[in-house]
This record gives C-alpha cells, structure tokens and sequence, in this order.
C-alpha cells in the first residue's frame, strides 16, 4: 500500500488515469458480456472488425506521415471519439429497435470508437515513460476486472445506471486528462522506483534481418490468437438464466483480474530482455489451451473464461508497450506507428477469421485453425529461441578478447579510478547489447566526459561521437548525459 500511495502521489492524475482506462476496457469488451444484454455471434460479424482495422490504419498511416503529431493531443478528437463511444454503447446497448441495417452501422461505430478510444488511451500515457504507463495499465486491468465481477452481483436497476456511466466516464477522463509533454521520460517527475528508469529495451533495427524479427515477434502471437474469436460462439448458448449468466460474468471478471496481476507480475519481474520472450513463449502456448477448454465449455467454462481474458489482457497490454520497443527517432518524438498497426493487425486478423467461421464448413475451418496456430506459433517461438541464441552469443567474450575489450572499455580511460563504475557500465552494454565503439564512448560519458574531450579521447571527429552518443541514448531510453549518469550510478548500488 506505501508503494501505491507513492505513485499516486508522485503521477499526476493517477486515479483519473486509472479509472478512465478502465471503464474504457471495459466498454470496448461490453457488447460480449451476458448481463448487459443476450449476447449472439451476429454481434462479431467482420464487417465492423474490418471497419474499426481500417480507422485505426488510416490513422496509423496519418502519424507515420506526421511523426511530430500526437492524435491524442487534440481536444477535438478526444471529444469525439468519447462522444462516439458513449453513443454508440448505448445504442448496442439497448437499441433493439433499430433497423438492421443502421444496428449494423451502429456496431462499426462502436468498435471503431472504442478500440481508438484504449489506443489513445495509450498514446496519451506515453509521456509519464514505459514504467509508469505500465503500472497505471496493470492497475486498470485490475479495476476493470472487478468492476466487471461487481456487474454480475448488482440488481438490475443498478446495474444499468452502472452501464450507463462507464462510457461517460471513460469520455470524460480521457478528455480532461492533461497529459505531459515529451515521450516516454519521467525525469521531471518525483522518483518513485529504481525500476522506471529502466526503460524497455528497444529491438535493433540495423538490418532488414532484425526488422523481420522484430515484426515477427509481434505479429505471430496475434496471428495465433485470431482464431480465438470462433471460441466466442461456444458459450453463447449456456445464456439460459440469470444465474449462469452471473457466474458467466464472474469467470469474465475473475479473468480480467487475473490478467492485470500477470501484467504487474511481467513489470516486476520480467522489465528487461525477457519480456518480448514473455509473450512468444508463456502467454501465446497457456492461450492455446482456449481451443480446448471450448470444446467442453459446458463443464469448463470458468477455466475458458479465466484463460481467455488473461491472456487476452496481457496480449492488450504488450500491443499497449509495442511503441516503447522500437527504438527513437533522431528527430521528433517516438514513433506511434507500431502501436496503431499492432493494434490494427490484430482486429484485422480477428475480421477475417470471423468471417472464415462463416463461411467455411466446420471441418475445413478447424483444419485451418490448427494449420495457422501451429505455424504461427512455431515461427513465434523459433524467433524467440533464435533471440535468445544472439543473445547469448553476444555476450560471450571471443577467445582473442582483452580484458579490456570484454569489458567494453578502452584501454586509455582511467579505469581504475571507479571500478563500479566501469561494471555499471560493463552489465548495462551487456544488457542493451552495445557495440564496442558505444563501449567505449559509454564509459567517457559515465565518468563526466563531455563530446569534445571524447573525440579527442579516441581521435575520432565530434560530429562521430555525437551520432554514436544519440544511437547509445536511443538504446538505453535516456535523454541526457545527466539521465545516462542516473542510470549508470543505480546500476552499481545494487
């Protein structure tokens, strides 16, 4: 409880932040919950999937073609997409007497608004740095799962004025939401951790090889966990009274809840080069048992739900991190793009075999859902050995290798003079993987040297160590050689 008092007192608008979120996830996965209303597989149809996938990439298209724009800085369109979203959520709510034709238009609307609405959620946060965006995700996970639970134990007049507030204040937190300038820092906010300044280590981008990796990691395990969305007509027929649908929510909400501690459990224990690795191979293989806890849903179908809204959590969460993976522009802030694209993947992925559910006879479907869950699955999980394997391999000094030189640092810096220093600076090349020339250039910096005394250091040019020093901070998510020296001097006291 003092750690989250601390961080309440030390992030602005925390609650604000938290419960905003919340009410947002939750409004983005209402139209699936049996309490609010009868819930039919019609209601997943693809054409508002497709709709909601094409919005979110026109809008990635938009921030690659304007990276030093933020969609989430205009009032206007934060107005908007609340407005949307609360209206929309209603009406697919309780406007049963529709048409079909405008109930259909009605529910593109509603996933298009609420999946930007948690997309702008995300880009928004971006300014408080990956740590901090973490921790107020997982505590929104958290608090959306139990007031998910607390829907199926509220009577029925509550629970629809419960209904009726959710959009308005997800709307309404993310609207008066300030915000602070700059992407992913939070060196002017009071420290609260030793571990927010730690940033996400950034994939490397310097070939068309660790791009493809890169891409991969990402994209198999939302390719894999696509077909899940057929899984969702299992349980749909166990709506046969008050009662199962109460314990139908709870199982939801007990998910959901499940989901944000395995969130808060990745930021403590796996912030470092083995949190892409927890996606590819612990969360993507325990999805996978969904598939068959819906062959017998009847009897499972607490596990179903437990697994199912887990995981998918988890998964919202890392699409949510996807910017902070990527490393910076020289120029502008942090690109938003893989996080719009990510998300616009995985809602495209889930249109189309939506639609091959339809379309397809039940065989031919589910051998094509095993074809795709096993390749995609195969290929997450051999790029992650193979990012292990690098790993690994980069770390182990070559046979021909100099003390000097597996440290990382030259042999005319005045090492002896701070030798924790120089293992600060050894553990964290080794972690972020640097080259020996950013080695060598990390440890002047680390010892409060500035770029002309560098270049004259290593007789190199100053323009050479200033593109060397913005790649080195690029890598290690720092700002500023008073940053770097922040980390440095945190990395030796443990």
């Amino acid at each position: 409880m003092d750690f989250v008092r601390r961080f309440a007192s030390c992030t602005p608008q925390s609650a604000s932040v938290v419960a905003g979120l919340a009410c947002a996830l939750i409004v983005m996965e209402v139209q699936r919950m049996p309490v609010a209303h009868s819930v039919s597989f019609s209601m997943f149809a693809p054409v508002p999937y497709l709709a909601e996938a094409f919005a979110l990439m026109v809008l990635a298209f938009l921030v690659w073609r304007y990276p030093a724009r933020r969609l989430s800085n205009s009032a206007i369109l934060r107005g908007a997409v609340g407005f949307l979203a609360t209206l929309s959520t209603w009406l697919v709510l309780w406007g049963t007497g529709l048409d079909e034709t405008l109930m259909f238009v009605v529910r593109a609307v509603y996933r298009a608004s609420t999946g930007l609405l948690v997309v702008l959620w995300a880009e928004r946060l971006m300014g408080l740095g990956s740590w901090r965006e973490g921790c107020l995700i997982a505590a929104a996970i958290i608090v959306s799962g139990a007031l998910t639970c607390l829907l199926s134990v509220v009577p029925a007049n509550v629970l629809e004025g419960i209904l009726v507030l959710l959009p308005l204040v997800a709307a309404g937190a993310f609207l008066t939401y300030r915000g602070r300038p700059g992407d992913g820092g939070s060196s002017a906010l009071p420290s609260i951790s030793p571990a927010e300044h730690h940033p996400l280590p950034a994939f490397s981008l310097e070939t068309t090889r660790d791009i493809v990796a890169a891409a991969g990691l990402l994209a198999f395990p939302l390719l894999c966990r696509s077909p899940m969305i057929s899984t969702q007509s299992a349980w749909m027929p166990l709506q046969d009274g008050f009662t199962m649908d109460q314990a139908m929510q709870l199982s939801i909400g007990a998910g959901t809840i499940l989901g944000g501690v395995a969130v808060a459990l990745i930021i403590r224990f796996a912030w470092n080069r083995i949190f892409v690795l927890v996606l590819d191979l612990l969360v993507l293989p325990l999805s996978l048992v969904s598939l068959y806890t819906a062959q017998l849903v009847g009897m499972l179908f607490v596990l179903h739900f437990l697994i199912v809204d887990s995981t998918y959590k988890v998964v919202l969460f890392y699409i949510m991190m996807v910017p902070f993976l990527f490393p910076e522009m020289r120029k502008g802030p942090r690109s938003v793009v893989p996080l719009y694209a990510s998300f616009a993947f995985m809602i495209a992925m889930r249109a189309l075999f939506s639609g091959l559910h339809s379309l397809l006879p039940e065989s031919l479907y589910a051998t094509l859902v095993a074809v795709v869950v096993l390749l995609s699955f195969a290929g997450a999980a051999l790029l992650a050995l193979l990012l292990v394997h690098r790993q690994m391999t980069r770390r182990e000094p070559s046979p021909e290798a100099t003390p000097s030189q597996v440290s990382g640092a030259s042999e005319t810096s005045p090492l002896g003079q701070r030798p924790d220093i120089v293992a600060a600076c050894s553990a964290l090349g080794d972690r972020f993987e640097l080259t020996p020339r950013e080695r060598e250039i990390f440890l002047l910096l680390a010892q409060n040297y500035r770029a002309p005394y560098i270049a004259e250091k290593l007789v190199v040019s100053q323009s050479t160590v200033k593109t060397h020093m913005r790649n080195l901070y690029a890598k290690l998510g720092v700002h500023s050689q008073a940053e770097l020296l922040l980390l440095v001097d945190e990395e030796a006291a443990k």
